[in-house]
């Protein structure tokens, strides 16, 4: 008993603001040996979809944002992390479905670091299971680590009953995944996992985030889906790696940052219009510069194929993400068809996407 009490104080003591009364409800329910009576419902299923960068990516990491202020451009897209989410009514085990499958007496036995540090912050201590699903392989530079914390933070609310903003989701993954696990990282990927749409986002020193909706006209967003062309690397990388590199030359880093702020800054104009074109030679520019953050950003194998990439008829792009592989995003303001071909015929796959307008939402649940 006077170990479940220690453990409960824990857990309040890492996780912030508006669940700290649930989780006291929660333990309470607990000791006195009912586990499930806050739960309002047996099971979610959460849609969270990832995200593509469009312009400012690295401005949302902290040692900059807090020197400079961060400008982001971000998008999500229609390709997800389905997260599902129940208690287990008939044992006290936690049963864990992702890439792999885990099932185990105590929390702290969980391997799976997200999913156990979500599961601590709102108090859950026994007899709960956890599935994702993905339409896209992780560690792709489209944000999964973050569109799974924003799915999972999501169904605990609603499995809770606690009414919550989308806002109010992406502080507590932001929280959990950054604060509590300490994994490198910006703020971009759990705000636009969270409020969906093309969004810009301004970050203040104080780490406050101003997100606005970037309207596109139908017509120029039409061509800029079907320009900006997503072609998979099928290199895996360690996105928190690249970004603990990147923090010894400060000043260096600062610069190079400022330089891909400012194209950011200029790429709403093109994006706003439609022009791949220009997007392209932005993104180009985008990419030398970001090479200089870390080594493992490019290596030769990643330079060979972006040269092969521009010659079949891109005037540029960059990796998505951190670097070190995943997608690469080209710009193809000519006969996307033909190159989508040209692509395909050297190997390369590539992704068929849209923007999706929907933040991470419940799809099903019971009861």
């Amino acid at each position: 008993m006077q170990g479940n009490r220690r453990l409960g104080l824990v857990y309040i003591r890492a996780c912030s603001g508006y669940f700290k009364k649930a989780i006291m409800r929660n333990i309470s329910n607990h000791l006195n040996g009912n586990p499930y009576h806050d739960f309002v419902k047996d099971a979610v299923i959460i849609k969270s979809p990832y995200r593509i960068s469009l312009g400012g990516g690295g401005t949302d990491l902290p040692f900059y944002y807090k020197e400079r202020g961060g400008f982001l451009i971000t998008a999500t897209i229609n390709q997800y992390m389905t997260v599902s989410a129940a208690a287990r009514v008939l044992d006290d085990q936690f049963f864990i479905q992702t890439t792999y499958t885990q099932v185990a007496e105590k929390l702290e036995d969980l391997t799976h670091d997200i999913i156990r540090e979500a599961l601590k912050c709102f108090g859950i201590q026994k007899g709960f299971q956890v599935a994702t699903y993905s339409t896209l392989p992780t560690t792709t530079g489209l944000g999964a680590s973050s569109t799974l914390m924003v799915g999972l933070v999501n169904a605990l609310n609603l499995i809770k009953g606690n009414l919550v903003s989308p806002w109010e989701v992406a502080r507590e993954a932001y929280h959990i995944e950054r604060e509590i696990l300490k994994l490198a990282g910006g703020l971009q990927d759990q705000y636009i996992a969270a409020l969906g749409g093309i969004k810009t986002l301004e970050i203040d020193k104080s780490g406050q985030v101003n997100a606005k909706e970037l309207k596109i006209p139908e017509h120029n967003r039409h061509e800029l889906e079907r320009g900006l062309v997503l072609i998979y690397t099928t290199e895996v990388r360690d996105s928190p790696e690249i970004i603990k590199s990147q923090e010894a030359e400060r000043k260096k880093m600062l610069e190079n940052y400022d330089k891909i702020k400012e194209i950011g800054k200029e790429s709403v104009k093109y994006l706003m219009e439609g022009d791949v074109q220009m997007l392209g030679e932005l993104m180009d520019r985008h990419w030398e510069i970001k090479k200089r953050l870390s080594k493992d950003i490019s290596n030769d194998y990643l330079d060979d194929i972006y040269l092969q990439l521009k010659k079949i008829g891109s005037p540029g792009g960059k990796i998505l993400g951190a670097g070190g592989g995943g997608f690469f995003m080209m710009a193809v303001p000519g006969n996307v068809d033909h190159y989508v071909r040209e692509i395909s015929q050297l190997g390369f796959r590539f992704l068929d996407w849209r923007f999706e307008f929907s933040g991470a939402h419940m799809i099903d649940s019971s009861p």
